[in-house]
């Protein structure tokens, strides 16, 4: 009999980041991106489910390149 981790799923994270004062921004949001995300002048936050704070600020780079992550808190 193996070793089994459970990796919960339902933890949640809060992701801060900055985006840059550039007037252009690429965003590569998709639709398996299923998380909101407010931006409040050149900040921004976001709530996402089960993927460590690793996951949770790769998938926020994902979707802005160019930001810059601040803060990963895990709620």
């Amino acid at each position: 009999m193996g070793i089994v981790i459970d990796f919960h799923s339902d933890v949640e994270y809060k992701v801060l980041f900055s985006l840059p004062q550039d007037k252009v921004l690429p965003i590569r949001k998709t639709c398996n991106d299923d998380f909101e995300i407010l931006i409040t002048g050149s900040h921004g936050s976001a709530v996402i489910q089960g993927l460590g704070r690793t996951g949770a600020s790769g998938r926020i780079k994902k979707i802005f390149p160019t930001c810059e992550i601040v803060e990963v808190q895990r709620l």
